[in-house]
Parts: C-alpha cells; structure tokens; sequence
C-alpha cells in the first residue's frame, strides 16, 4: 500500500509539471495589465469604464484594454509575435472587442488598401494569424462587447509567429481585450 501511495503521489506531481510546462496562452500581457508591453502596432494601453466610457486605473469597475482609434484612410493593427515551443496541430484564437457607439467604418475600397501584400478585406475587425496568412474576418456591434473566435489548423512549421488584430479605417474607436492564442494540440 505504501508503495502504491508514493507511486500514485510521483505520478501527480508529474501530472500537474506537465501540465504547468503546457502553454495555455502563447501571448504575453494578454491582460493588459502591464499596458502596451509586448504589444506592437497603433494601440495604446487605456482602462475602460463599464459604461464603454475611458477612465483611469483608479475608477472602479475599469478594466485595462488596449485602445485603437481608426484612421479616416488606412487600416490600424495591434500585433504580437511569439515563438511557440512546440508545433500545434491548431490554435484558437480568442479576443473581445468593443466598438465606440461613433464606430463607423469606411466604405472606400481604396482605403482598405496597403502598400504591401497584407490590406484588409472591407470588414470591421480581422484577425489575421501568420505566417501561414489565415485570416478570419468580423462584425462589430457599436456599444457592446462581442467575443471573436478563429480556429486554424494545418500549419507550416515556423518557429516566429505573429497575431494581428486589425481595424478598419473610419471614424470611432475599437477597445480590445482577453485576446489569446490557445494550442490546441
């Protein structure tokens, strides 16, 4: 009995090491709660009131997100790379996103253009995965918060890898938050 006690007690531990050693979340600060850090592209680290309204970090009820404001004429992105450890089969992504009640997206399929190989179909959010160039695009709903889910699989094998989360051009703001990129196998 004592033996089969250790054994079993050996065997949790290295249970839940390995599941410690499983990456849940390839992002870092997907939380937002060191502002922008490890976060590149347009965005600015801002707190959110629960009435859709900017506050600061000492209002109650803020929730910190990354703020990107559109532009009248070109697309704004906010991106992370990462370097995965291992070789998911496919990822999830997950983010939530919060159109300003002024959200207005452009309708000019010229200002939806790039001067490189990545523009944005007319949408109002994408969520583009690289470098494999899966895209997934969405609409927003001005006022409330919408949760937007991708799946891809099929990967080429990579060691960098980048999300973006990009917003049209046009009037308004897009807050962001809980994005996560979630192996899954």
């Amino acid at each position: 009995m004592r033996y089969l006690f250790a054994f079993l007690l050996t065997a949790g531990l290295l249970l839940q090491t390995a599941s410690f050693a499983r990456c849940d979340n390839y992002l870092k600060n997907a939380d937002f709660a060191e502002g922008s850090q490890m976060w590149s592209g347009d965005g600015q680290a801002a707190f959110l009131k629960p009435d859709g309204t900017e506050g600061s970090d000492s209002d109650p009820g803020v929730i910190p997100v990354m703020r990107v404001g559109l532009s009248a004429s070109q697309t704004r992105t906010i991106y992370q790379e990462f370097h995965p450890q291992d070789a998911p089969g496919k990822v999830t992504i997950t983010v939530q996103a919060y159109a300003s009640l002024d959200f207005k997206r452009s309708k000019h399929a010229e200002d939806y253009q790039t001067e490189d190989y990545m523009g944005m179909p007319i949408t109002d959010f994408l969520i583009r995965y690289l470098p494999d160039y899966y895209q997934q695009s969405y609409s927003l709903k001005p006022g409330k918060w919408v949760t937007l889910k991708a799946s891809f699989g099929g990967q080429q094998a990579a060691d960098d890898r980048a999300v973006y989360f990009i917003v049209p051009p046009g009037v308004g703001v897009v807050y962001i938050k809980s994005p996560a990129v979630i192996p899954q196998g």
